[in-house]
């Protein structure tokens, strides 16, 4: 029997990391592994010390610290566990410089975008392996039809002012001020561009100083990132209150959000993780935008899906191979925003349709996006870099 040890040394995002681990540790428990879980939120950090000289097939943590996390010596801790370790992001590289920097013996990453993989994999030679995989969700208890769903259009994510990030900015060094100010225009004119990508063409490629250090100048640029997922978050919404669009909204910090002219929105808080799954059962659309990612995917997505709640959202190189507009899901592009409230519309002005594409998608999610395969993908990947054998 293969053994796995998953650690979770931190809770945010309305405990979606718990909820992934938990999801994926039982899916790999029925392909035949041993799986032990460590959790802060249950025991001191330094508990940790147990593991040292353990033997496991595999480590993984979401977004984890455990990198930098050293013994008295000087040595890294996961150096002292007899496994390789695989570090599960769920965000740009660019915020996890100061952990993927670390030169662990035995490091691995899964991540959620094919734009990210290259990122690692260039910028983070001792890093062995970089995987692509997307996170998903689940279908309710309860599912019903379209026609008893009593929510036109859910959205689900937290509110982060953009005014305060561009305060944020402007209190920046002034060369690093103007830096972050371009490639917001740049990226804002092209929604195709990545920020590495803007970052690229920002730096003269004479200075091989700071091409050196790639890695480094992105994070430097993280505020960036932050304003224009900031910004155009805000953007959708307002500009679905503006035409009237009926829009139930869960999430935090919406109260900080400057007033709305329409009237059609509603706010809640936000929910645990595993309750937004009921929401989306019962809204006939689930909205999302993408978090800069242009080529993978969101959770959201195939979650929708299992949901048989139609998914409308922007575009990636990802979800394009991935679905068909209009048949499996629906696409918006973000700089063409002002027409998203119309397509709204039609699609609630006919049910047949919605329903069409909502059935579409849940087969689609059903063969693709389960946790069933998502847990088969986290083994095949462990049994291709590591220690796994058939088990």
């Amino acid at each position: 029997m293969k053994k796995i040890l998953i650690c979770a040394l931190k809770s945010v995002c309305y405990n979606s990391y718990l909820y992934f681990e938990d999801r994926l540790g039982s899916e790999l428990e029925k392909l035949g592994c041993e799986v032990t879980y460590f959790r802060a939120s249950e025991e001191p950090i330094e508990h940790l010390e147990r593991y040292v000289g353990a033997s496991f097939d595999a480590v993984l943590e979401f977004n984890s610290d455990l990198p930098k996390i050293k013994m008295d010596d000087g040595s890294y801790f996961l150096d002292h566990i007899q496994a390789p370790f695989y570090d599960v992001l769920l965000d740009h590289p660019l915020y996890h410089h100061d952990m993927l920097k670390q030169q662990l013996m035995d490091f691995h990453v899964i991540c959620l975008d094919i734009n990210h993989r290259d990122y690692i994999l260039k910028n983070y030679p001792h890093i062995k392996s970089v995987d692509v995989v997307s996170m998903t969700g689940e279908s309710a208890a309860i599912c019903p039809p379209m026609a008893e769903r009593s929510t036109d259009v859910l959205f689900l994510g937290t509110y982060t002012s953009p005014a305060e990030v561009y305060d944020a900015i402007e209190h920046c060094p002034p060369f690093l001020v103007a830096d972050i100010k371009k490639l917001i225009d740049r990226m804002l004119l092209d929604p195709r561009l990545t920020l590495e990508d803007a970052v690229t063409d920002l730096i003269p490629e004479t200075d091989s100083l700071i091409a050196e250090n790639f890695p480094l100048h992105m994070q430097a640029y993280f505020l960036a990132d932050t304003y224009i997922r900031a910004f155009l978050r805000e953007k959708l919404i307002r500009t679905l209150s503006d035409a009237g669009v009926p829009l139930s909204v869960y999430g935090g910090d919406w109260e900080k959000m400057p007033p709305l002219s329409g009237g059609n929105v509603t706010f809640h808080a936000g929910v645990p993780y595993a309750d937004t799954f009921s929401l989306m059962a019962d809204a006939k659309i689930t909205l999302n935008i993408m978090p800069l990612f242009k080529n993978g995917s969101h959770d959201r997505i195939p979650s929708a899906m299992l949901n048989k709640s139609v998914a409308v959202t922007n575009r990636s190189d990802m979800l394009t191979r991935l679905y068909q507009d209009g048949t499996d899901l629906v696409f918006y592009d973000t700089d063409h925003m002002e027409l998203l409230p119309q397509q709204i519309f039609s699609l609630l002005s006919d049910e047949q349709r919605l329903s069409s594409i909502a059935e579409a998608g849940y087969e689609n999610a059903k063969k693709n996006a389960t946790w069933e395969t998502t847990g088969q993908r986290f083994f095949d990947i462990l049994y291709k870099n590591g220690r796994m054998s058939s088990v």
